[in-house]
């Protein structure tokens, strides 16, 4: 890029107002892309016409394994986002955004661009694995009892951060927190009479409606109240966490905000099911489900083979596979043995 023009909206705007737009059209792959990579303009071409014309190109830097993912669907999805870049530039016409470019780039090589949001390397050590990242807004009166629901939510394939519990004490945990903010998929915002006596939880819920992202209320002896409070409730108690955490898997999987991260999440549960009783309770989520992957139904038909708890429990390979359109497979099905 030149020094003396630069593109008239900072790129951080730019990848926001971007975000924004996939994240409503529940495309969760670029979303991820975006809030991963490390952007900038690039000035490709000056023409002086109109006073000036300018070219540019968005440069994304990502992770590998992000790349790793999109790689075969590498140009479809730079041509949908400089599609996307086309319409936002119509208010800039003496600046043309001329392309989109892709590149991976590792842990610890030069980052040329502008960070949108925290590494893969940190989310990685924050959450642990993969999965649908929960930020559960709680009160530290109730730590005890949203442990018990964070353990319940993992059966389902989703990660819980609960600031009180996860948090090293050697690490400076208000940046921890700020790095949970950032990466969580959804926030869960516990609401107990206590809940608005922290000088916390407030700011926790306005991070994530500033960043765009879903806000689920549960009512737990109190009603949700300001920017919170016009979204619906879900009623529920801490006191019983195994029906608190279906409740709240159930709306995630119905937002379309989040559920491509919830039936990713519920697929790797389902693949890793540790007992009948697991395998019987995710395959009641998953047989209402209509838009698995190619990926995920392998998974699932994996599962169902290669997963004793889940091949020997009663109704469950026959279910899934009748969900995922392969009806002939059943011929091939061993006789199921009620647990």
């Amino acid at each position: 890029m030149s020094n003396e023009s630069e593109f008239p909206k900072p790129v951080s705007e730019i990848i926001a107002t971007l975000a924004g737009i996939f994240r409503h059209q529940g495309r969760a792959e670029i979303l991820e892309l975006l809030e991963s990579s490390h952007a900038r303009f690039d000035e490709t071409n000056y023409d002086n016409l109109n006073g000036g014309t300018y070219t540019w190109a968005l440069r994304l830097e990502v992770p590998v394994p992000i790349y790793a993912a999109i790689e075969p669907r590498l140009t479809a999805i730079e041509k949908g986002i400089e599609a996307k870049l086309t319409t936002i530039g119509r208010l800039y016409p003496n600046d043309h955004i001329g392309g989109v470019t892709i590149t991976p780039i590792a842990p610890g090589s030069s980052l040329q661009g502008e960070r949108m949001a925290p590494s893969e390397v940190e989310v990685r050590r924050l959450w642990g694995k993969e999965g649908m990242r929960l930020f559960l807004s709680h009160s530290s009166t109730h730590k005890i009892a949203v442990t018990k629901l964070k353990s319940a939510l993992s059966s389902y394939g989703a990660i819980s951060f609960v600031a009180h519990v996860d948090i090293d004490p050697s690490l400076e945990w208000l940046k921890e927190i700020e790095l949970g903010l950032q990466s969580m998929h959804a926030l869960v915002a516990l609401i107990t009479p206590e809940f608005h006596t922290s000088l916390w939880t407030d700011q926790e819920i306005g991070w994530a409606l500033g960043r765009g992202i879903a806000v689920l209320s549960v009512r737990s002896g109190a009603d949700p109240y300001g920017f919170a409070g016009k979204y619906q409730a879900v009623p529920g108690s801490l006191e019983q966490p195994d029906v608190l955490a279906l409740s709240i898997v159930n709306v995630l999987l119905t937002s379309p905000r989040t559920h491509g991260e919830m039936r990713r999440s519920l697929v790797k549960a389902f693949s890793a099911a540790r007992s009948y009783t697991m395998a019987i309770s995710l395959k009641n989520l998953l047989v209402e489900i209509t838009d698995f992957t190619e990926e995920e139904k392998e998974s699932l038909r994996d599962a169902c083979t290669k997963n004793s708890n889940v091949a020997n429990a009663f109704h469950v390979p026959s279910a899934i596979y009748a969900t995922i359109g392969k009806l002939s497979e059943l011929e091939n099905v061993e006789d199921e043995i009620p647990f």
